[in-house]
């Protein structure tokens, strides 16, 4: 029942997302660039730009067996640029204050630092408790 559910979900998103960047194609074509319709497309090329650097940096394709922060590091000084592009693309923050464009930076920064050492904090229990359980089934498989 869950993988159907996930399944579903899963096609809900690339339905949205085919819709929602179809008829914004429509809206730009037939509108001009909008805010709505500029705000929107600026918000899909983002989730694709921070998609793409994603599989870039944790597929392991690009650095074999590289360390967690290290992909975190390559992540991170991509997806800045790219989120800070889109950001000026899509008129998320106005281009005559540059305290909105520090705050933009430093949020971002933010939000990684502590995603990152939150992510970290439960690998290290979780790959603990998997490591000690398969201590515990190789000692009870010798006995």
């Amino acid at each position: 029942m869950i993988t159907v559910a996930k399944r579903a979900f899963v096609t809900l998103c690339v339905i949205f997302t085919a819709t929602m960047g179809g008829w914004s194609l429509l809206g730009l074509a037939f509108a001009g660039p909008e805010p709505g319709i500029v705000l929107t497309l600026s918000i899909l090329l983002a989730c694709a730009l921070l998609t793409g650097l994603q599989a870039l940096w944790f597929s392991g394709r690009l650095l074999r067996r590289a360390a967690y922060p290290l992909c975190v590091l390559g992540f991170g000084t991509t997806a800045l640029p790219a989120l800070a592009l889109c950001a000026w693309l899509g008129a998320w923050i106005p281009d005559h204050e540059p305290g909105a464009w520090i705050s933009f930076c430093v949020i971002y920064l933010a939000v990684l630092a502590v995603t990152t050492i939150a992510y970290s904090l439960y690998y290290r229990r979780t790959a603990g408790s998997y490591d000690e359980a398969l201590a515990r089934y190789r000692e009870e498989r010798r006995d």
